[in-house]
């Protein structure tokens, strides 16, 4: 237990952990009134739409293109001396370019389907409530105003910042409390409520560009300017970007859609309860995901000199198992109780809905390791393979599930695909990887000794 808790300080578990938890506490907060205000006052159908538009803010991850990864890891090779303040200024600026022109993209994307009807499709059985294709065209805007400015966190990340970019955390809900007391006391109707995601979400990433920009030196090129020159030294942005894109493509299909798919194949109810469960399940993902993104940076460096030793990632794995395992625990004792007291009984998640989350908490827990030591293109590729296999088992496990199992089929198929497809496939990996880096290392010593 003691080298468990050296490992664990290694990597800032404790502390980046303790700050999530308190951001999460905050946006537990804010959601916490918003269902109980919506679903007492105006029942399970508006806190079921007032759900559905809060997905949308997760349901384009790939909107910075993939550049986020290029940029986390032309930081963290600035850091180690890798690039040239000239080389690094230009990877920065060009990926802030082609996120400006994927904005101007998504918010005429955004307007024709406003125009043309399509957020009616896209909501399903939710699309007759009032003023929320209104609140998703909105959301969607502010999607696309944020591209750029998430520029700012992936440097952060790329320093080792974590912690930083978990304490900006603390701005979307504070906000999101500040905009739902009035509408509680007014008794606003409940279009009003779809603003407050969106806000939110745009307002922690211009804060998050404001804090890189400011305190660590973040410094870009005139816009546009780095795209009409030639590459200044280093790999092309494309080729951690293309893959990463991918990624973040087939999450959003397999891992992102649940409630769209309820909401198309299920019940209202099936959706008002994995909502429910899921106010419980994001904090505790947001935890296990932010710790894991400390390694990131530090198993890039590690392997650039091949000091990444086996035992330390095995002890990682052991961490994350734990720490899902604790989570899981958890999300059993809170839930039902939970949903009698904030709901008065009219939602009320079933034991194999918290079970399947349970599984899918704790299979994520256990995949952050190899995932954030397959980081460069040829490990970001064989992900993207991996992600999609799970993207399509998972959506059609759940279509063909749902008549069966409701709420739960999401965890349930996404769970049993993803420890299946991707973790057991990339712990294996991740290990022989490391393997072939001390075999090498070796290889090394070997022969210098040999010259001497």
């Amino acid at each position: 237990m003691r080298t468990l808790i050296t490992r664990a300080k290694e990597f800032d578990l404790g502390g980046t952990a303790l700050f999530r938890l308190a951001t999460l506490a905050a946006g537990f907060g804010a959601n916490i009134l918003a269902i109980a205000v919506l679903s007492r006052q105006h029942g399970s159908e508006a806190y079921a739409s007032y759900a559905l538009i809060a997905s949308l803010v997760n349901l384009l991850p790939f909107a910075d293109l993939g550049m986020g990864a290029s940029v986390v890891n032309a930081t963290a090779d600035r850091s180690s001396g890798k690039l040239s303040r000239m080389q690094y200024r230009w990877h920065l600026s060009k990926a802030r370019d082609y996120m400006v022109m994927f904005l101007i993209v998504l918010a005429v994307l955004a307007t024709l389907g406003y125009s043309g009807g399509v957020y009616t499709l896209l909501l399903g059985n939710l699309s007759q409530t009032p003023g929320i294709t209104e609140g998703a065209f909105y959301t969607f805007l502010c999607i696309a105003l944020s591209i750029p400015l998430g520029l700012g966190a992936r440097v952060l990340q790329g320093l080792g910042k974590m912690k930083v970019v978990v304490q900006i955390g603390f701005v979307g809900p504070i906000l999101q409390i500040g905009f739902y007391l009035p509408l509680w006391l007014m008794n606003a109707p409940v279009e009003y409520y779809f603003i407050g995601p969106g806000t939110a979400y745009l307002a922690t990433a211009l804060v998050g560009y404001i804090i890189a920009r400011r305190r660590f030196g973040l410094r870009l090129n005139i816009p546009f300017g780095s795209l009409a020159r030639s590459e200044h030294g280093g790999q092309s942005l494309w080729r951690t970007a293309a893959p990463f894109l991918l990624i973040s493509v087939g999450m959003t299909v397999g891992f992102q859609s649940h409630r769209i798919l309820l909401s198309q194949f299920g019940t209202t109810q099936d959706v008002a309860s994995y909502s429910l469960v899921a106010q419980f399940l994001g904090p505790m993902l947001a935890v296990t995901s932010v710790v894991g993104q400390n390694l990131w940076s530090r198993y890039r460096r590690e392997l650039h000199v091949s000091t990444l030793e086996l035992s330390a990632f095995r002890a990682h794995i052991l961490i994350f198992v734990l720490l899902g395992t604790v989570f899981a625990a958890g999300l059993f004792a809170v839930v039902p109780s939970a949903a009698l007291v904030l709901t008065g009984g009219s939602v009320s998640p079933s034991l194999l809905l918290t079970a399947g989350a349970g599984a899918y908490l704790l299979v994520t827990a256990v995949h952050q390791p190899s995932a954030m030591l397959l980081n460069d293109s040829r490990g970001l590729w064989i992900q993207a393979l991996l992600v999609f296999q799970v993207a399509f088992c998972t959506v059609a496990g759940t279509i063909w599930s749902i008549p069966s199992i409701g709420a739960a089929a999401p965890y349930v198929c996404m769970a049993i695909s993803m420890l299946v497809l991707q973790v057991i496939p990339s712990i294996r990996m991740a290990w022989k990887r490391i393997l072939g880096q001390n075999i090498s290392r070796n290889f090394d010593a070997s022969d210098k000794r040999n010259y001497s």
